[in-house]
């Protein structure tokens, strides 16, 4: 993927739309806990911070890609790691699409579960009897399906009902401005360890690393116009994100919880029914589209996988849906607080794809040649070296690489430890 050898096919308009609909979605819910546990004016700091360095390390995956010539996430991690490196990518998309199903399930619940009390009048449905049911019944069977290119339209019926519940909860804070501004009071400055939670839920909302390739090629390989698209993109979706966490915390202050929508009343509203509805249905839709995304690389990673679905393609499928699809549902009956598994997966999955894995990988093919040899090696130690791969390197640039290992590794430790609740 040479820098100036591409054409473009998409605009730099159009890409930033597309990317700040990749960014936007179901994980929004849980941003107003973000300032919760980390306090307001730290609380949007950090959101500023952590949207402002995973926009960098957005563009340095294409950066990356542009010196090594590669078309893919996985493929700028094996030139600097070896295969072995690519598979550890192929590990985390994997499990970061298997768990968003999780937190999938765990939103279409919630939604359910109070619609049904606002429709019916039935109380306290359990749980697992709703997870299950939607399993059988709907998210196993699209998960089954071979075309899944029609559910790609229900991403913008998600993106526009995401839309209304954005005005709707704002004008909501607008409306009861004095009682929000006493909430806002409360929680506006505690500068604790808490932060780790907010900086492991705001790296879930600015993810979308592994598609930084694809957004690059569009675009012709033009890195400025990738620095253009991520800067529009990535600073829209900071605004509706803050605005956003704010009037949450400002509405609804200690009673707050992991999905705001959960905090609103079933009788009389009416618009907070047809939200619940309507996420429900949404998210159904897109289930099986980041689940299928999580099987392929599940079978990409296994050699006997991959010749089992030649030789057997029907069980094969039948097999890595099936069971996926029901270890998500028993997950999703043991966890009710979807902030909990959006917080696990931003400070692992998310710390590693946004912050540890391009910083690392930057560093390694700029390594002074002693030190890139030793980066050129399969990372488990396993299969004939890689090529060396050298990019000239910059002195501020590789200690910012540095600080991004930094941060990464420290959020990841004190982010999982605050989000169970170990300390």
């Amino acid at each position: 993927m040479g820098g100036d050898d591409g054409k473009s096919t998409a605009s730099v308009a159009s890409c930033s739309v597309n990317l700040t609909k990749n960014l936007i979605g179901a994980g929004i819910f849980s941003l107003p806990t973000a300032l919760l546990r980390g306090s307001l004016v730290p609380g949007v700091c950090c959101m500023l911070f952590t949207g402002v360095v995973q926009g960098s390390s957005f563009v340095l995956i294409a950066f990356l890609c542009q010196q090594l010539n590669c078309s893919s996430y996985r493929g700028v991690f094996s030139a600097a790691f070896g295969k072995r490196g690519g598979d550890v990518v192929d590990v985390c998309i994997m499990t970061n699409s298997l768990f968003a199903c999780v937190a999938y399930n765990i939103l279409i619940t919630d939604f359910l579960q109070k619609a049904m009390e606002g429709l019916f009048g039935w109380v306290d449905v359990p749980r697992p009897l709703v997870i299950w049911t939607l399993t059988l019944t709907i998210t196993l069977p699209l998960s089954h399906a071979r075309d899944l290119s029609a559910l790609r339209y229900t991403s913008m019926l998600g993106l526009a009902i995401i839309g209304f519940v954005f005005l709707y909860i704002t004008s909501d804070f607008l409306g009861n401005l004095p009682a929000a501004k006493e909430n806002l009071q409360k929680h506006a400055m505690r500068v604790d360890i808490g932060l780790f939670t907010t900086l492991a839920l705001c790296t879930g909302a600015f993810q979308a690393h592994y598609n930084s390739p694809k957004f690059f090629k569009e675009l012709g390989c033009d890195l400025q116009a990738h620095i253009r698209c991520v800067i529009t993109s990535f600073g829209t979706a900071f605004c509706i994100y803050s605005l956003f966490a704010i009037s949450g915390l400002g509405l609804f202050g200690d009673s707050l919880l992991g999905n705001v929508l959960k905090n609103y009343p079933v009788e009389g509203n009416y618009a907070v029914l047809m939200a619940w509805l309507g996420m429900a249905f949404a998210i159904v839709f897109t289930y099986p589209l980041v689940f299928t995304t999580g099987r392929e690389s599940l079978i990409g990673l296994s050699p006997a996988l991959q010749r089992a679905s030649r030789s057997s393609p029907m069980l094969t499928h039948v097999a890595t849906t099936s069971g996926p699809v029901a270890v998500i549902a028993l997950v999703s009956c043991m966890v009710e607080d979807v902030s909990l598994i959006t917080g696990l997966l931003g400070a692992t999955i998310g710390a590693c794809l946004c912050w540890i894995f391009p910083a690392s990988v930057y560093l390694a093919v700029t390594a002074p040649p002693s030190g890139l040899q030793d980066a050129s090696a399969p990372l488990l130690g396993r299969g004939p070296p890689m090529p060396a791969s050298r990019v000239e390197g910059n002195p501020a640039l590789r200690a910012y690489a540095r600080g991004m290992v930094f941060v990464g590794f420290s959020s990841m430790a004190v982010g999982v430890s605050k989000t169970l609740g170990l300390f």
